[in-house]
């Protein structure tokens, strides 16, 4: 096993303590042979505030966990009095005896270890990990020291001089395992509380059902990967990106980053903007079950956290809506936008121009969500509401890597958020180069997916980029573009890769975070089952089976229904469509939601009932069984948003994927997923020209009724050769 020691700064880069860096530093240099990590305040374990806590958290698979308070300032006296002591300092100022702290956090590691038995032996009355805590002085020497904590003191305390062969000298016998060293970051971390709850495994038999093998991959500690971590429990003094594929945990990054700022950082006002109307319900429930946890109390989503959809209404508020109301102007409505190419984009870009220099800092840190989905204008509604100047504004974007066929290379600052009244960049691209004080990065990549088993997402991969259609519709150039989504390039080993090179584009396992492949493996189950296609006869037939599988996965297969999606890909008005789906449930006895069409926009997955919905209503969401109706408009779809949506739709699965559809539109497609399963775990193709693919591109800048009327034209001369021929002449003319 590699071993890996990372420094977790946490908000120590805005509080401005060099002299926690230099200890942070030597602890770091003095374990780099350990796996772990260091972190500055880390996790508060129900404290009332950060000064009830330790400066620093050390967690080692070799040591155990080690608690480190620093102590800047010079202590010049010890003061009991009946209950309490209190240090004095050099200034004059009273605190708690950082000892007493120390020892009352270490009771409190104790508790939350106990939660897990592996952890605690019960019998006797002991934690399985050794705990070792100590108080390091800056400004006072030994024998201060002595005299101050005397012999009997729980709490051992040693000059600054002295950290560095204390830290070298520690016991290295626990040596933990993997899991366990797991568990103890779940528990410390708090995002145990992520972990859905199962039924205890009396013994462990093989899997018969499918619902058998969903919850047995379910069944595993919810633990932050080093990425994760890194990402969401520190906060940086100015502007970050966030970068991975649905499903590497972006949502719950960000969700603990704002839990984690506001239990901090309490004065600070934050806003967290997304555009999945769905996510409003999901994100405020991350934020609350760790903020709840560590802070003993409810989040204040009036006053100091706002979460909101970037459009909003008179149902919901939003951040459109909300500052059109601030502002004393009429908000533009859905009518208003339609038609246009990007509605979002033109209600932001009318609000710019009507009331742009009115717009004030109000946040202290901003997070944005699905940042894929945004136009520039809302960042740079967002660079006018977040407080600070330039570099130092705490803006943290977090973007769908190829969630868009629209922009797959991701637009820079420089471009996201405006330019000045000097016409220079209010952010340049080199906002992100390198990292801030404390190891932080400014520009994160989360490589592992959690959600999508590996042969579903090498479909909607293969697929959305029309790696084995005969018009390829996206390419990346650089190896590190395919790294950045969890591919590795094993030919041609070059730089580059140039027109007519034949590619072979792996995806290894060390980025399938998803248990279910390796499960079905364990019982000789063939994971590529995981994907299946059905061909139907009419839409009639597709219905019928829909319901029918259904309805066996329900009663036979033991799924719970909030438990399945079906993704219609009908473009345009579907509600008729969505109706005829719902009847034929009903049929069968399987009741239905629509979001959106019947019921609220944000409903979805209650108790019971099976989500019917749109590849843009699904997204942010997530499902065990995801069903893709109607999906033979992928094939000859002309302006490949039927390719875009069909990404969408298959990446909500975290198990298996039914796509079913007619015609034969359905049959191109079911050659092109078999042709990708006849590759796995490789994508093998000619690398097409550049040229090629910026053409194809530009049919996803044009407006919704302007890719109709060349769907319809494209359509027309498929059925139609003599048009096709006569529209030929007239070109060449």
């Amino acid at each position: 096993m590699e071993k890996k020691f990372s420094f977790l700064s946490g908000s120590l880069a805005i509080e401005n303590r060099p002299f926690h860096f230099q200890v942070a530093e030597v602890i770091r240099k003095a374990l780099v042979e350990h796996n772990g990590y260091v972190g500055y305040k880390l996790t508060t374990l129900g404290r009332a505030s950060d000064t009830d806590v330790p400066s620093f958290i050390v967690v080692s698979q070799q040591s155990g966990i080690i608690l480190i308070d620093v102590i800047e300032e010079q202590v010049t006296d010890v003061i009991e009095s009946e209950n309490e002591e209190f240090w004095k300092l050099d200034s004059g100022t009273l605190i708690t005896s950082r000892s007493l702290i120390t020892e009352i956090y270490e009771e409190e590691v104790v508790s939350r270890l106990k939660n897990d038995l592996s952890l605690y032996d019960r019998k006797a009355r002991k934690i399985k990990v050794p705990i070792t805590s100590v108080v390091v002085f800056c400004a006072n020497d030994e024998a201060q020291i002595q005299g101050m904590l005397g012999d009997d003191s729980p709490i051992m305390g040693l000059p600054f001089d002295s950290l560095d062969e204390w830290v070298k000298e520690l016991s290295e016998d626990y040596n933990c395992t993997e899991d366990e060293l797991g568990r103890i970051y779940s528990l410390l971390e708090g995002t145990f509380v992520y972990e859905t709850k199962h039924s205890p495994v009396i013994s462990e038999t093989a899997p018969q059902t499918i619902n058998d093998y969903i919850q047995k991959s379910l069944r595993t500690t919810f633990k932050q990967d080093d990425s994760q971590r890194l990402a969401a429990m520190q906060l940086p003094p100015g502007p970050q990106r966030i970068r991975g594929l649905a499903g590497t945990g972006k949502t719950i990054v960000l969700s603990l980053k704002a839990a984690i700022t506001h239990k901090r950082l309490p004065e600070f006002k934050i806003l967290y903007l997304f555009n999945t109307q769905s996510l409003y319900q999901h994100v405020q429930t991350l934020i609350s079950k760790y903020y709840t946890l560590e802070a003993k109390k409810t989040p204040d989503f009036d006053a100091k956290i706002h979460v909101l959809h970037a459009w909003g209404g008179r149902q919901k508020e939003g951040l459109y809506s909300r500052l059109c109301k601030k502002l004393g102007v009429s908000p533009l409505t859905l009518g208003d936008a339609r038609g246009q190419a990007d509605p979002l984009s033109f209600i932001y870009r009318d609000l710019l121009k009507k009331m742009g220099d009115q717009i004030e800092p109000e946040y202290d840190l901003i997070l944005i969500d699905e940042a894929q989905d945004f136009s520039t204008e809302l960042f740079q509604v967002a660079y006018k509401l977040a407080k600070g100047e330039g570099s130092q504004k705490r803006i943290i974007w977090a973007y769908d890597e190829f969630q868009s066929l629209k922009d797959t290379l991701i637009k820079g600052p420089t471009e996201l958020f405006g330019k000045n009244a000097a016409g220079e960049p209010n952010l340049p691209d080199s906002v992100l180069d390198g990292k801030y004080d404390g190891d932080i990065p400014k520009d994160f990549v989360l490589p592992n997916c959690y959600r999508t088993p590996r042969p579903v997402l090498m479909t909607a991969h293969g697929v959305a980029m029309g790696l084995y259609s005969n018009r390829q519709i996206e390419m990346f150039y650089y190896p590190s573009d395919w790294e950045a989504i969890g591919y590795k390039v094993n030919a041609p080993r070059n730089l580059t890769i140039s027109e007519g090179d034949v590619v072979e584009i792996e995806r290894p396992d060390s980025n399938s975070k998803n248990l279910l492949e390796g499960i079905m493996l364990e019982n000789q189950k063939r994971p590529l089952n995981l994907v299946q296609t059905k061909l139907c006869n009419s839409d009639t037939e597709q219905l019928t089976y829909i319901a029918q599988k259904i309805s066996r996965l329900v009663e036979t297969n033991g799924v719970a229904p909030e438990e399945i999606i079906v993704i219609n890909l009908k473009p345009g008005n579907n509600k008729d469509s969505m109706l005829a789906i719902q009847r034929e449930l009903s049929s069968v006895g399987i009741k239905s939601v629509i979001p959106g069409y019947v019921e609220s926009a944000d409903v979805f997955k209650p108790l019971g009932y099976v989500t019917l919905t749109t590849p843009y209503r699904a997204k942010g969401n997530e499902a065990n069984i995801v069903f893709v109706l109607n999906s033979q408009q992928v094939a000859n779809d002309f302006t490949f948003r039927m390719r875009n949506a069909f990404f969408v739709a298959v990446t909500r699965s975290r198990g298996w994927c039914y796509i079913s559809g007619f015609g034969q539109s359905m049959e191109k497609l079911i050659n092109e997923i078999d042709c990708i399963k006849r590759d796995f775990p490789k994508f093998k193709f000619i690398c097409p020209s550049p040229t090629q693919m910026k053409n194809n591109k530009t049919f996803l800048n044009k407006s919704d009724k302007e890719l109709d009327k060349l769907q319809e034209i494209f359509e027309l001369m498929q059925k139609n050769p003599e048009f096709k021929e006569m529209i030929q002449n007239y070109s060449q003319d």
